[in-house]
């Protein structure tokens, strides 16, 4: 519901972390402010506050795009924790082949 030119949604901190509301949050930056607030149980309200030029209907649109951004950034944060080990496999070997100077 769009009211005093702000919208509240609740997450559920079992299916999205905390730092992918965050990058939601900061991806939507230009759109809206997101006040994060605190996980009590298993959800989280983020609270998005509007310009008071916006409208009701760009409003919901940019909740809906929270949503969507947050599910993209969710999926972004998994696919970096199951990759991170053959991330840091990569770079040790590319690592091995140079002839850096020892540090010291």
């Amino acid at each position: 519901m769009f009211r005093d030119g702000c919208i509240g949604v609740t997450v559920d901190v079992r299916a999205y972390r905390l730092s992918a509301v965050q990058k939601t949050a900061y991806r939507l930056a230009a759109k809206c402010t997101a006040i994060i607030g605190e996980v009590r149980e298993h959800s989280l309200v983020v609270t998005l506050t509007f310009a008071p030029t916006t409208g009701e209907r760009e409003a919901l649109e940019t909740a809906r795009l929270f949503f969507q951004e947050l599910l993209d950034q969710e999926l972004r944060e998994k696919v970096g924790e199951q990759t991170a080990s053959l991330r840091a496999l990569i770079l040790a070997h590319a690592f091995s082949r140079t002839s850096l100077p020892p540090r010291g």
